[in-house]
């Protein structure tokens, strides 16, 4: 009869889980959502206070103070009084009210942060901002233009924009582009697909327009900003619907040239003028620091130094950042006087002197020899570049940027992290993403300029660029860029060159792909340290390496992409080699030839193809290797790796172009070919940040400590996910260690176990309290043979998604730590766990799991119940149960009326506190 109550009650019980799951993100990750907009709140709340203080004064002096101020200032204390409490309880205090979290949730989510950390919004830009929100809003206008000089604030403004019309639905995406002086078009077309999550897989040339085109016509209300436009773009080639035929497509274009607005018929154009006087001072203070409390004598050069930068955004962020922390009048006395003298500067247009006074005196301004050099070397790369910070270390490392002398890599890197963040500091370097960072064009001219012609950027097709560069006889650092056959056969003088970076494209009227590289192209530039070549692509060419390449006697880094290289053994007589990086590579092998390297210190291979051998025959034999990056370059040779000890290594079988290069890490975890040779293994379990295996060779049965010794603990591992090994049965053993036991796993976050057919428990015997301590995710699944996870108690504080298939046991009956042993808990989720009777067998009645949100059980033949006891389950929202066929109840001998709360379909209509009245719990149970 209990069968088919539980069959008859389950699929209306499914149908209002079910319900719920589509909009459960609001609630789930409600937390989340409120700590994000506490920090916001935080910060937003100085800027109010500092705008209402502009605010008051100007109305005290009577002036008009414009709608838009207003308007921001009472949407500002809106967001501030937004509330974020997450607890709302419900009828007899069992969980979190669920419509209450939803609706916030999904209202916070929905809130634009109206500031951002470069927009200020000055009153002086109020009507400039107000007519750009109104032309925007028309839908007569498609194309739309916002003019300005150079560093006067048009791309902030421009993004400040869009972020208000997302907020008020205006539309429902906004996609930015930077153009720059030489359109590249795929990057165009990438940047704007990113955005649309749209894939050009197996698209060719002519195909990717069209489908990007039928993309934005789709009807969805889209605001595509074009930035930095310098002369005429084809919208058709790049796939911009243009004419009447856009649906809710629109453009909003930022240029400096008033004829680039006009050639793409922009139905309206905008100036942006200079900042005001005031709001230029307003600017300075915050950027330099000053307050109303700083002194007189500061505040008053302050003022004036402000006033020589004529204005410009640019220039008063270079200036005021580098007087920023100093307190003595007479350094900001020699800043006014280095801005107010006369400095002769050729090749330098009018409006721009001014502006490089600035950046110049920034730059000299610094005392940091080594942020300089680095400021310089920024500018070698392409205009409104988005710099990989990995890329711009390994360049200023072999580019002697810091000297030669440095012990390891490692060591280095540290000098460039610390030149880099003075930089971001000083305003001269802009952070772009998370792992990249920016340069100003107009800073980047600078930088040029201050070089004094020993950094060149040259693209080949303009053949002004190319005569000068030609001419130049000093150039340290080139940027070349054109078709391969123009890039091997211009001249260069390059007695002095250092650096060359080579960005090469397709020659769509070349069909042969193979080339060869003239003896003269390296004879030429014998003190080279720096080589990069990085064709297209979407197209490989094949090179043979010229024999002149072994009189590169001072080279230290070599860095190919996208070619063809076939036999690179010649390599091997590069005796001052240190890195050796081949992105989207094919080579025969990696030749012997290299092991005679003495100064190689780092290996990078990335989805490259080796046609014979096994490389890693190779790695292991180069005993000066310092870091090894090795992803998605494995051949059939490929069977037991073995490579010697290392400061930083990434070896996976797969890449990504987010890989965080300063985690350690090892993964295998769908090849069942490759593995870990013992000795590779041993190491790795130690030295392993990240760690993910299918496969150990050996007949260990567990890890700690017959792979490790239990005094090492593994207390650097973050991740570990083992897959299919079949051979552990727990993965520590500590019941036959007498000595007290050490603290092992202390930095692991995520625990993932799949397919462990001989997994009976995690650890057999006792393990320290702080074990453990950092994990925050588990995972188990398919291990049929496990009973128990945990059979001691463990400060599991951390804990938030338990994803596992398994039993966590509490031995201690000390309340107060068991009290606290699952604080974060959030989700269980339990599946194909055949052996498990109990989850959480609390001991006592202080035992409970207040966050805890999500309960999900399936297939688990031999559970009973799910928790020990009766307890509060305040916040839970949902609870799936299916195929448990002996499962007689939530708790043993639990109240018959306790509630759980799952979720009905969520109405978000009417104040949360009228729901709390019109929705009770569902009281149930469920019997087998």
């Amino acid at each position: 009869m209990a069968s088919f109550l539980t069959d008859l009650a389950k699929p209306y019980v499914e149908k209002l889980i079910n319900g719920a799951i589509a909009e459960s993100s609001y609630i789930c990750c409600f937390t989340c959502i409120a700590k994000d907009f506490e920090e916001e709140r935080a910060r937003l709340e100085i800027e109010r206070t500092a705008v209402k203080q502009r605010v008051d004064v100007a109305i005290s002096r009577g002036e008009d103070v414009q709608a838009n101020a207003l308007f921001r200032e009472e949407e500002t204390d809106k967001l501030i009084q937004e509330d974020t409490r997450t607890k709302q309880k419900c009828f007899f205090r069992f969980c979190s009210h669920c419509i209450w979290r939803y609706r916030r949730g999904k209202e916070l989510t929905s809130v634009e942060r109206y500031s951002s950390q470069h927009y200020i919004p000055f009153r002086s830009q109020e009507s400039k901002y107000k007519e750009l929100l109104d032309a925007l809003k028309d839908d007569n206008n498609y194309v739309i233009g916002l003019k300005g000089m150079g560093g006067t604030g048009k791309t902030t403004l421009a993004k400040e924009v869009g972020k208000e019309l997302k907020q008020s639905k205006q539309f429902t995406q906004i996609i930015d582009t930077t153009v720059s002086f030489s359109p590249d078009i795929k990057k165009i077309q990438d940047d704007i697909a990113g955005s649309l999550r749209l894939k050009f897989d197996d698209c060719n040339d002519s195909d990717r327009p069209k489908k990007l085109w039928s993309r934005l016509t789709n009807g969805e209300k889209i605001l595509l900003i074009l930035d930095d436009v310098w002369g005429d773009i084809d919208f058709n080639e790049i796939g911009i619907p243009y004419g009447d035929n856009h649906k809710g497509c629109r453009i909003l274009v930022t240029t400096r040239n008033l004829l680039v607005c006009n050639r793409l018929g922009c139905r309206k154009t905008i100036q942006l003028d200079l900042l005001s006087e005031e709001d230029a001072w307003i600017m300075f203070k915050r950027h330099a620091g000053l307050h109303e409390i700083s002194t007189k004598n500061l505040l008053d050069k302050g003022r004036k130094i402000a006033n020589e930068c004529k204005r410009l955004p640019i220039a008063i962020t270079a200036i005021a950042s580098s007087l920023k922390g100093i307190e003595r009048p007479e350094e900001w006395e020699w800043a006014l006087k280095f801005l107010q003298k006369h400095m002769p500067m050729h090749n330098v247009d009018d409006d721009l002197v001014k502006i490089y006074k600035c950046l110049k005196f920034s730059y000299d301004n610094m005392k940091d020899e080594k942020a300089k050099r680095l400021f310089l070397l920024c500018s070698v790369f392409q205009e409104d570049e988005k710099i990989p910070i990995e890329r711009l270390t390994r360049l200023a490392i072999e580019g002697g940027l810091f000297g030669d002398d440095y012990a390891n890599y490692e060591d280095a890197r540290s000098q460039v992290v610390i030149s880099k963040n003075k930089l971001l500091d000083s305003c001269l370097l802009l952070e772009a993403k998370k792992t990249r960072v920016q340069m100003h064009d107009m800073v980047r001219d600078a930088a040029q300029w201050i070089a004094s012609k020993e950094i060149q950027t040259m693209k080949l097709y303009d053949k002004n660029q190319k005569a000068m560069v030609e001419r130049e006889t000093n150039i340290k650092y080139l940027l070349c860029e054109g078709k391969l056959k123009d890039v091997f056969s211009f001249m260069l003088d390059g007695s002095k060159l250092e650096i060359l970076i080579v960005t090469a494209h397709k020659d769509e009227n070349c069909h042969d792909l193979k080339i060869e590289v003239p003896n003269s192209f390296f004879e030429n530039s014998t003190g080279l340290r720096v080589f990069y070549l990085i064709y297209d692509k979407y197209s490989s060419p094949s090179l043979s390496l010229p024999h002149s390449i072994q009189s590169l006697k001072n080279i230290r880094s070599l860095v190919f992409a996208n070619v063809i290289l076939g036999d690179i053994s010649i390599l091997g007589n590069l005796q001052s080699l240190e890195t050796l990086d081949l992105d989207h590579c094919k080579i025969d092998e990696l030749p012997h030839e290299i092991t005679k390297l003495e100064k190689l210190r780092l290996l990078h291979f990335k989805r490259c193809k080796i046609v014979r051998n096994d490389p890693f025959e190779v790695i292991e034999g180069c005993s000066s290797l310092e870091e090894l990056y090795f992803r998605d370059s494995f051949n059939d040779f490929c069977r037991e790796i073995t490579f010697p000890k290392l400061q930083r290594f990434h070896i996976d079988e797969y890449s990504s172009s987010e890989d965080d290069f300063s985690l350690k890490c090892v993964s295998f975890i769908y090849k069942d070919e490759v593995f870990l040779s013992q000795i590779t293994l041993k190491y790795c379990m130690q030295a392993a940040e990240v760690l993910r295996l299918r496969r150990i060779e050996g007949g260990w049965r567990n890890i700690i400590p017959e792979i490790v010794p239990i005094d090492h603990g593994m207390n650097d591992l973050v991740e570990l996910h083992l897959r299919c090994i079949s051979q552990l049965q727990c993965l520590l053993d500590t019941k036959h260690i007498d000595s007290h036991v050490s603290i092992v796993f202390s930095k692991l976050v995520v625990l993932v176990l799949k397919g462990m057919d001989n997994l009976e428990e995690l650890c057999n015997g006792p393990l320290s309290f702080d074990s453990l301590k950092s994990l925050e995710k588990l995972y188990i699944k398919d291990c049929k043979h496990l009973q128990s996870l945990f059979k001691c108690n463990l400060n599991l504080f951390n804990l938030k998604r338990e994803e596992s298939r398994g039993e966590i046991v509490d031995d201690d009956n000390d309340s107060t730590s068991q009290g606290l042993m699952f604080q974060k808990l959030e989700v269980i989720s339990i599946e194909k766990c055949p052996s498990f009777e109990l989850i959480l067998p609390f001991l006592s009645v202080f035992q409970k799991c207040p966050a805890l949100i999500s309960i999900t059980i399936k297939s688990c033949d031999k559970l009973k119940y799910i928790f020990g006891q009766d307890l509060k389950l305040e916040s839970l929202e949902k609870m799936e149960l299916s195929d448990i066929p002996i499962l007689i109840d939530i708790f043993p001998e639990c109240n018959r009326t306790m509630s759980l709360s799952i979720k009905k379909p969520p109405s978000i209509s009417g104040d949360a506190s009228e729901q709390q009245e019109q929705s009770d719990p569902i009281k149930f149970n469920i019997f087998s």
